[in-house]
């Protein structure tokens, strides 16, 4: 790891309230979204990639995973995680039976890189295996007011995408210096559809928090922030 690589300093100033994020209102969507989309894990073994603090971990040790290993760039971020006693500072040999790769794509620089990020996901999987990640929408106007607990500012265009700043709502905030290329938040499956197929949303209708306010998310549905989906290995 580059000790002086802007990602990974990022997230080490934020690892000690990276967790808070689930209080907003987004962060309970993310959890239900993402409860619906592993809730079928009995006996896999999961690689988390990008798995920060370890919560995507500990969800799928909750579901019923055999094992869970987890990889991501921030030294902090995982130690915060080891002090759930999870063991997350080692890398099993061989491939997995499912991937989660929650806002890693949203780091990708170019097209080059999103594709290598697309690549090394799969190549970590059974064939058949399934991939849940996530796709942010930094255009989307839910994110201009903290509503819903995040805001995207100080947007800066660059060929191919754009860069912005990603703050949460919680105390303290959470602020992330973030990039989206068109080619991965316009949903487009050029590059993820050489490696993956099936790709399916998880349906926000289907949340607790969204069928008991249902007015409260009336604006989001119509310009979500971010998507969570599942898609499958080829076999």
């Amino acid at each position: 790891m580059d000790a002086g690589n802007p990602v990974q300093d990022n997230y080490d100033k934020n690892a000690d309230a990276y967790d808070q994020f689930i209080t907003t209102p987004l962060g309970t969507l993310e959890q239900q979204l993402f409860n619906l989309s592993i809730k079928d894990c009995d006996g896999l073994k999961v690689l988390d990639l990008g798995g920060g603090t370890g919560l995507r971990a500990r969800d799928a040790l909750n579901a019923g995973a055999r094992v869970v290993d987890v990889v991501d760039i921030s030294r902090e971020m995982m130690r915060r995680g080891q002090e759930y006693e999870i063991s997350l500072d080692h890398l099993l040999l061989g491939l997995y039976d499912m991937v989660i790769a929650n806002g890693i794509f949203d780091h990708a620089h170019n097209a080059q890189e999103l594709e290598t990020m697309w690549h090394n996901a799969a190549a970590y999987l059974k064939p058949g295996g399934r991939l849940i990640a996530n796709r942010n929408n930094p255009l989307s106007q839910s994110a201009a007011h903290g509503k819903y607990g995040v805001t995207f500012t100080d947007f800066q265009n660059f060929p191919g995408g754009l860069s912005f700043r990603y703050r949460t709502t919680t105390d303290p905030p959470l602020d992330f210096e973030s990039i989206a290329l068109e080619a991965y938040y316009s949903g487009s499956l050029e590059i993820p559809g050489k490696f993956f197929k099936d790709f399916q949303n998880v349906p926000w209708e289907e949340t607790p928090v969204v069928k008991a306010h249902p007015e409260f998310w009336r604006s989001y549905l119509a310009e979500p922030i971010f998507y969570i989906f599942t898609a499958r290995k080829p076999q």
